[in-house]
């Protein structure tokens, strides 16, 4: 082991000092040659000059020892390396295009895999950032009648497993509720809440920055209402206070006092920023009704996973056989904490299939690189040959074109972090506000050294690709042969790279018109149409009341009066609003047209009734959502055909709809569709709008245009139905108000005062325009949509690259050949034409098998026939002009060979 510590310091040491290893080892022979010379002058009496000459004839090559010296350190590979590494550099350099295509081609397919790692970093096994983490454990029912679905625990399991599971300690639970906070000024802002056991924090073992964390007595029937604030709570709502532990604050109606505040980052047990104490005693529900919780604890000391989940399936067994009616299917497990939001085996595949698709990105166009290097690399065919005649070995110009390779992929892998860095903050936003601030707090994306470690990974097998593989083709025995070969003959484009290039042009063909559909659906839609209303007028809310959870024995009597008392405030609140200054309409819904986040609606799938047809009726799957009759007012919608709602429609069962002109197009068939029935046969939740159970036939009285405008590159909108509602009946309900004469920006300040002012238990979240909505979807579906675009241009700016450097090889190949046919007479366009012959046949085969690939898979996603084929030929089109320019070149350098300089160069 001492002996490898010496040899690794004698390395290192001459690594990076070489220029005090070359004077030790200078000084090392002055030694030996002066102590050879004083034996010969003692010796045998030699004059000194004498004595020196005999010396250093008898030592031999000094320079010989210094590079023995070198190879017992290791240093001559190295060195070897470091030159290899500086003449890539020079060889990029030299062929600047090669670099900046072949750089940016790897560099985009290195973000995109980055990109994806880090994901899956951040997801599928994260680490909880606690004191061992690792130990943190999650206990969870599950369904297995459900395939083994996640299923929230029952108290009464929780209390069980308390007193039985040994191998767990601490175990604690934990439910989150939505509640108002209202400040000094009187106006309320939603925030999630932990409500958890106070072993939570010991569980976490992160000490509070102010006063104390909650103590089991908080959770004691009667006990005083505390809270502990997070340090962005802290900081944004409360300034920082030094004094905040001891004061006051109204979460709703109810007045809690703060005893704590955490340090920054803090946020278990999911993302909160604020903790109270869980008050829910199991002796107040029923088996099977008490509200769902999710249980952690921490695994007791020398416990492993495997013994825990053993302990627990076995109470879990004597829990099932003396609850049969609610535990029947429940299977209990215990799971790492952060895998208990990401358990589904399922995913879990699909995310890794993303991942090695990915990294096959990288591939495809290391290959397509490869094709340029290997062209280039037959313009120094003569170099290779004569190195290979002089002794050189075949590994050692392999190892050169690697290093050379390595130079570009290693450009690449920085410039791919630097775009892949940018992607992942984009997306770290993107999941914040699209979950409402509630990813958990280990999710986040970033470049961790395991990311850093896979791209230079990713970069050491692009160079293989681009380096390895060009080198040992370009090494073959028949550039070893002689130095006959010098001219570059020996080496050929065989049909290996040909069908490569074939291969490219149809993925091109293939691909071009999905990315491009999916750039006009999700991107150029967006800018061109608009919203399809005047967006910078209308307000958005999502607005809920928060909800108790009462006892067992009166839940059912709760459930009335909360109902009750929520038509009533969602009542007042619309009223309220009316009569304000600027508001022109004000409507409920279960989703506001044009909220592009929801898609306007859930999905469900429809059986039209049709008294003709003895078969089963044909389902469709549409958008569904659940509207104030006076909605359609509010954004100036018309009906096209029949009416739309009336306040008639509410009484009783709601079987009145109303439907869009895409619904009629594509579920009724055209034609006319008042009066025409459907029913839901299964929505995503096995439910119908307003919870109500499927069966129901609905009858359309109403036809009204797409709403807002949803047309997409096939031309087909969006199927949508619209069913009456009542104030009540949603909770929570996305509100819409209309102002004029005013930004809705500036009236958000008046509704959350209004608001609160009607009842501190309505929450209002999600305020803003229906402009920014707009703009932060284009935002959004623009930076998704350039990724995909980048991506998709890289392949087929490199297929056009592989045609430009196979012709451009073809012409050197033939150089004899075309001289010898110009001096014989021949004319430049049959010239020209043998040149581009080969290049038409590669680029029509790649163009007709992209367009069979491509027509399938076009088709498939709901394209017409006729507007598959005109799209695929328009990019089949360009394809192979693309192709036809890039040959172009190589071509005309052809035309330009003289008879005499072909035959003289051979």
């Amino acid at each position: 082991m001492n002996g490898l510590l010496a040899r690794v310091r004698s390395f290192w040491g001459g690594f990076r000092r070489p220029d005090r290893l070359a004077a030790e080892m200078d000084e090392e022979m002055r030694f030996h040659l002066e102590m050879e010379t004083e034996r010969l002058r003692r010796e045998h009496g030699l004059p000194p000059a004498e004595a020196r000459r005999r010396a250093a004839v008898a030592f031999g090559g000094v320079d010989k020892f210094k590079e023995q010296g070198r190879d017992a350190r290791g240093l001559t590979w190295a060195n070897g390396l470091s030159l290899d590494l500086k003449l890539g550099l020079r060889m990029l350099l030299k062929y600047p295009g090669l670099a900046v295509v072949g750089v940016l081609g790897m560099a985009v397919a290195t973000a995109f895999g980055a990109s994806l790692f880090s994901f899956l970093a951040a997801v599928v096994d994260p680490a909880l950032p606690v004191e061992d983490g690792e130990r943190v454990v999650a206990v969870q029912n599950l369904d297995a009648a459900r395939s083994d679905h996640a299923r929230g625990t029952q108290l009464h399991d929780l209390l069980v497993w308390r007193e039985e599971l040994r191998t767990v300690e601490e175990l604690g639970a934990y439910r989150t509720v939505d509640r108002n906070l209202v400040t000094a000024d009187g106006l309320g802002a939603p925030l999630r809440i932990a409500e958890m056991s106070a072993s939570g924090f010991r569980v976490a073992r992160v000490a509070p920055l102010l006063g104390r964390p909650l103590v089991d007595d908080d959770e004691r029937p009667g006990a005083p209402a505390v809270v502990v604030l997070g340090h962005d709570v802290w900081r944004n709502r409360f300034g920082g206070r030094p004094d905040v532990v001891g004061t006051t604050l109204r979460l709703g109606r109810e007045v809690h006092t703060v005893v704590g505040v955490m340090p920054p980052g803090f946020a278990f047990p999911v993302n909160n920023g604020l903790w109270a104490p869980l008050r829910l005693d199991p002796a107040d529900f029923r088996r099977g009704e008490a509200p769902p919780v999710d249980v952690f604890g921490r695994l007791a000391p020398g416990a492993t996973l495997e013994q825990a989940q053993a302990q627990l399936a076995a109470i879990g067994g004597r829990i099932a056989a003396a609850n049969p009616a609610t535990h029947r299917h429940v299977r209990p497990k215990v799971v790492p904490y952060t895998r208990s939001f990401v358990d589904s085996p399922e995913l879990m595949w699909v995310l890794y299939l993303v991942q090695l698709l990915g990294s096959l990105l990288l591939v495809v166009i290391a290959v397509n690189v490869a094709i340029l290097v290997y062209a280039r690399t037959a313009t120094r065919a003569g170099e290779i040959a004569v190195r290979l005649a002089l002794g050189a070995s075949r590994a050692r110009v392999v190892t050169q074109l690697f290093a050379e390779a390595l130079v570009l992929s290693l450009a690449a892998a920085a410039l791919g972090l630097v775009a892949a860095r940018f992607w992942l903050r984009q997306g770290n936003a993107f999941m914040q506000r699209t979950a409402g601030g509630q990813v958990p707090f280990w999710w986040e994306m970033r470049l961790s050294p395991g990311t850093v470690a896979y791209v230079l990974a990713l970069a050491v097998l692009g160079a293989v690709i681009v380096g390895v593989v060009p080198g040992l083709k370009a090494t073959g025995r028949r550039v070893q042969s002689g130095l006959g070969q010098v001219g570059g003959r020996g080496m050929r484009m065989g049909r290996t790279w040909t069908a490569l290039i074939v291969g490219q042009v149809a993925l091109a063909v293939t691909v071009l018109p999905l990315a491009l559909a999916l750039g006009w659906n999700h991107l150029f839609r967006y800018a061109v149409t608009g919203p399809g209303f005047a967006a910078e007028q209308y307000l958005a809310a999502r607005v809920g009341m928060d909800r108790e959870t009462p006892p067992s024995s009166r839940a059912e009597a709760y459930g009335r009066e909360f109902a009750g008392r929520l038509a009533d405030r969602q009542t007042e609140l619309l009223r309220r609003l009316e009569a304000e200054p600027g508001v022109t309409a004000v409507a409920l819904a279960s989703h506001v047209p044009g909220d592009w986040f929801s898609s306007s609606g859930a999905a469900g799938t429809v059986e039209v009734e049709d008294p003709r047809a003895a078969a089963e009726p044909v389902r469709q799957q549409v958008r569904f959502s659940e509207v104030d009759p006076g909605l359609f007012a509010v954004f100036d919608v018309p009906a096209l055909a029949g009416r739309l709602f009336q306040p008639a429609d509410l009484a009783g069962p709601a079987a009145a709809v109303v439907v869009n002109r895409s619904f009629v197009e594509q579920v009724l068939g055209g034609g006319s569709a008042l009066g025409r029935r459907f029913r839901y046969a299964r929505t995503e939740d096995d439910r119908t709008p307003g919870g109500v159970e499927a069966g129901g036939w609905y009858e359309v009285v109403g036809v009204v245009n797409d709403f807002p405008p949803k047309q997409t590159v096939t031309g087909k909108g969006i199927g949508a139905v619209y069913h009456p509602v009542a104030p009540g009946r949603l909770n929570p309900a996305s509100l819409v108000v209309r102002v004029q004469g005013t930004p809705p920006e500036a009236f958000a300040r008046r509704l959350r005062a209004i608001t609160t002012e009607l009842d501190p238990t309505l929450r209002l979240s999600g305020v803003e325009s229906l402009a920014q909505v707009h703009r932060q979807k284009q935002r959004t579906e623009g930076m998704a949509t350039l990724g995909l675009l980048a991506v998709t241009l890289s392949v087929l700016l490199l297929s056009a690259l592989g045609i430009h450097a196979l012709m451009a090889f073809t012409v050197a190949q033939r150089r004899k050949e075309i001289g010898i046919r110009t001096a014989l007479g021949a004319r430049p366009g049959t010239i020209l034409g043998s040149v581009f012959s080969r290049a038409i046949r590669q680029l029509a085969l790649g163009a007709v098998l992209g367009c069979l690939l491509g027509g399938a898979l076009l088709v498939g996603q709901g394209f017409t026939p006729g507007l598959a084929a005109g799209l695929l030929a328009a990019v089949a089109a360009i394809a192979l002009g693309v192709g036809l320019l890039a040959a172009l070149g190589p071509a005309r350098q052809g035309l330009r060979i003289q008879p005499m300089e072909a035959l003289r160069t051979d």
